[in-house]
């Protein structure tokens, strides 16, 4: 407890000083300045993943061409920082992350397209989503529609898959989907996050935020698994049902396979 209450100590108040500085820094950069917006975001990620202990692998390659639509599994908003740091996207949440502390700020400074239950502003969205696709940029989508405990991967909503063909008129360029498959698999002492070990760095159900963001910054650290798969082309599946089916397979095998290498390890060390 006194380790834990020390590294919450140390590392809190530099988690703030660095969202602090670094979403001034980032919305200051106007007009010729915003190329510089890209190289603050991948400082940012490299902060907060330094201040949570988290050592990433990846492995695999995201794809080098837009527009791409990544699709990944959701596990704690530690996602963010853990997959931006390698894709330059814009991510796609659900309307009430605007709100959230902290984090619903860097959302909406860096673009994030939200999506909102309420029919009326479909069409807004679409064509939010339209522009940005036509203007060849990526975007990032958690299909299951909410975070989970990691354990594994829900039903991919094949509503949300419609936006690899969110073009509305199909004039626009062809979207290429990637499934990504991210997995906190141990601990910095090798010990396998299951059971109730998981809510440690996932965040999902009724937990608040404020109260694990402080918990988690009190742990060691994490190691986590971002596996990108095989690029697919959104044509090639008959309807969107068929597309989230496939990508939900993808990324389910692949988070099972980081904690199945895991558990492997640990006991052959035993």
């Amino acid at each position: 407890m006194l380790v834990a209450a020390l590294r919450v100590s140390i590392r809190l108040p530099l988690f703030l000083i660095a969202n602090a500085v670094l979403i001034a820094a980032y919305t200051l950069c106007l007009g010729p300045a915003r190329r510089f917006r890209r190289p603050i975001q991948v400082l940012w990620c490299r902060i907060m993943q330094a201040l949570a202990g988290l050592r990433v692998r990846y492995i695999g390659a995201p794809n080098p061409s837009g527009p791409t639509l990544w699709v990944a599994n959701h596990v704690s908003y530690l996602d963010i920082a853990v997959l931006s740091r390698r894709l330059e996207a814009v991510f796609v949440a659900k309307s009430e992350v605007a709100n959230w502390p902290l984090f619903g700020i860097i959302a909406r400074l860096t673009g994030t397209v939200f999506v909102s239950r309420q029919p009326a502003l479909a069409r807004v969205q679409r064509e939010a989503i339209r522009r940005h696709l036509s203007a060849g940029g990526n975007l990032l989508l958690f299909p299951e529609g909410t975070s989970t405990d990691g354990s594994g991967v829900a039903p991919f909503k094949s509503s949300l898959m419609d936006i690899a063909s969110a073009r509305g008129t199909g004039n626009g360029p062809s979207v290429t989907v990637q499934p990504v498959s991210l997995a906190y698999t141990r601990d910095r002492a090798g010990v396998p996050l299951t059971g109730p070990r998981r809510a440690l760095y996932c965040w999902y159900g009724e937990m608040t935020l404020a109260p694990h963001l402080i918990r988690m910054l009190g742990q060691a650290g994490a190691e986590v698994d971002v596996r990108f798969h095989p690029p697919i082309r959104a044509e090639a599946f008959d309807d969107r049902k068929a597309l989230a089916r496939h990508c939900q397979a993808e990324v389910a095998a692949g988070v099972a396979a980081a904690h199945r290498l895991v558990t492997d390890l640990r006991q052959a060390a035993e």
